[in-house]
């Protein structure tokens, strides 16, 4: 079984660079892995001549036009030439093998169509491997910690992170594919939401696929950020029927319910997150 892996890059040539050598190391299928880089740059920023000086092994190099991270990917798909397509983030770092991991898998279980591994942040501590799928209320954002570190991932009401998800390639294919009217955020959300419904078969998390994510440093926070975000939830809540004006109203109560607790105990990340609130404000104000 052949993996082809799908890292669309953007502007983030540093941390590409750090992912390539991480996946050189670890990779225990040699010629059974292929890695397809789309480069959604702008032309005069492209990652071709960093990853070439430094090195880095890859199969195919493919500059795009930035029509969004889940374009890219269905561009890389489109190349691909694996029976499994392994999407990671750029800024993904493997600390172990685990490719053939990811092979017997699905060579062992002919109903598993997505797969997910377990993320973790520099410190080795757990990140968020997965998430609730539009879920509203306190109860869901508070536990939702708690499940990633014990590991408990419910097929039927999460979906694995973006960051890296494996899938069989026919499954992606019947599934259509990311949706491209979603430029960022959500994607995997809804590629999961249609695999979900359209398919009988299996969705998994195994907590012994370990990496690194890098999170937020291939792409910081800002408000064009944020509103893409925003624009996802919106899209998204209106393709599947979801109350999505309750849902926005309910992730700023939430930040600034965190940005009071952040001001008491006088940690850093305040101003972030400030950020973020006042696009929901701008939107929620908007959508009134």
């Amino acid at each position: 079984m052949k993996i082809s892996v799908i890292i669309v890059a953007y502007i983030n040539s540093e941390v590409l660079v750090k992912c390539l050598k991480s996946i050189e190391k670890y990779n225990d299928i040699g010629e059974c892995l292929e890695i397809i880089i789309v480069d959604n740059s702008p032309a005069e920023k492209r990652v071709e001549k960093a990853i070439i000086e430094n090195g880095c092994k890859f199969t195919k190099y493919i500059p795009a036009d930035n029509k969004g991270f889940g374009a890219g990917n269905n561009i890389g798909a489109s190349h691909a030439t694996g029976n499994v397509l392994a999407f990671l983030n750029p800024d993904i770092i493997l600390i172990q093998p685990i490719f053939s991991k990811v092979q017997k898998h699905f060579e062992s279980n002919t109903n598993l169509a997505l797969l997910g591994g377990k993320l973790l942040y520099e410190d080795l501590s757990s990140a968020f491997s997965f998430y609730y799928d539009y879920k509203i209320g306190l109860i869901y954002k508070w536990s939702l910690k708690l499940w990633n570190k014990l590991n408990i991932f419910n097929h039927r009401s999460m979906f694995i992170s973006g960051a890296n998800l494996f899938i069989r390639s026919e499954i992606f294919e019947e599934a259509g594919k990311f949706d491209e009217n979603i430029f960022m955020y959500y994607e995997e959300t809804d590629l999961t939401r249609r695999i979900r419904k359209s398919s009988k078969q299996e969705i998994k998390f195994d907590k012994n696929l370990k990496m690194i994510h890098l999170e937020r440093k291939g792409s910081p926070i800002s408000p064009k950020m944020v509103d893409y975000e925003i624009s996802s939830s919106i899209y998204y809540g209106k393709k599947y029927g979801l109350d999505y004006k309750k849902k926005l109203k309910f992730e700023l109560q939430y930040l600034n319910i965190k940005i009071f607790i952040y001001k008491l105990i006088n940690k850093s990340r305040v101003h972030s997150l400030e950020t973020i609130a006042d696009e929901y404000k701008k939107t929620i104000q908007a959508l009134s």
